[in-house]
């Protein structure tokens, strides 16, 4: 008995998705997501204060780099 028809998918799609793969991958090592991971963390703990704007997260995230240098190789 043949087994279900199997539907090949798009080499497009494949390509799409790696990529959008890649990119989120990208972000995370950069450090480009680090705001969307702290409104989620803000979100999940139901901090009743509202969340820092995202400028006020870069300026606030810049400045306890600069306060904790040991962090950073450069």
């Amino acid at each position: 008995m043949p087994g279900p028809a199997q539907h090949p998918v798009p080499a497009l799609a494949l390509v799409g998705a790696w990529w959008r793969a890649a990119v989120r991958f990208g972000n995370g090592v950069l450090g480009a997501d680090r705001y969307e991971r702290y409104l989620q963390y803000h979100r999940a703990t139901g901090s009743e204060a509202e969340p820092m704007t995202e400028r006020e997260f870069w300026r606030d995230y810049q400045d306890w780099q600069d306060a904790h240098p040991e962090g950073r190789c450069c």
